[in-house]
């Protein structure tokens, strides 16, 4: 949270300097900025933690600094889900970044991943795989989940099927995964809605 003090607010009294006092002995307290025509309070003010001091009148110029140092202080967030997948190779441990991954498959009792270095198994179904990685992955079919930045082909034709991997099909390194029918028109609007070069049906 940004909060913004003038510190005299009723013209008389230092009301907002108590408030930054205040502020200040909470476990998390706001970035707080204090603005006064006064440059008295400043010590105290940075004391107290405050991200920015302005003196009036101040310019645009000076706001936009201020607002650049608001920036800075705000804690970035952490991409949602884990960030990257553990999966077993015979009797070894395989470690990859989440983006590596094509598509995972629920094939006969065991989940496996698919990633430009080879198949992989994972313990997890693919249900709790959804659950941790969400909109990174799509589900096209109940056996497949595919991490949608690596479709690079969509084919609809007797059946539809994706192209999830490096390259297209002739030239490249992936595998055709199948789009269940109840699924392939959302896929297709999904896919079309983050891209651009064709003109769309009405």
């Amino acid at each position: 949270m940004r909060l913004l003090l003038d510190i005299r607010l009723s013209g008389g009294r230092n009301e907002g300097l108590d408030i930054a006092r205040e502020l200040a002995a909470l476990s998390q307290p706001p970035l707080l900025v204090l603005a006064t025509a006064f440059n008295a309070h400043a010590l105290e003010a940075y004391e107290l933690g405050v991200a920015d001091y302005l003196l009036k009148l101040f310019t645009e110029q000076r706001v936009e600094q201020c607002l650049q140092r608001l920036r800075a202080r705000r804690p970035r967030l952490q991409p949602a889900g884990p960030l990257r997948i553990a999966a077993r190779r015979q009797k070894s441990l395989v470690f990859f970044d989440r983006d590596e991954v094509w598509a995972f498959e629920a094939a006969e009792r065991l989940t496996r991943v698919h990633t430009a270095q080879g198949v992989f198994d994972v313990d997890l179904s693919l249900s709790a795989i959804e659950a941790s990685f969400g909109r990174a992955l799509a589900r096209v079919h109940r056996n497949w989940l595919v991490n949608v930045t690596h479709i690079k082909v969509l084919k609809r034709d007797s059946e539809t099927r994706v192209w999830v991997g490096e390259g297209l099909v002739a030239d490249g390194r992936g595998i055709h995964v199948p789009v269940a029918r109840e699924r392939a028109q959302q896929l297709r609007d999904m896919l079309l809605a983050s891209a651009t070069g064709l003109r769309r049906k009405t």
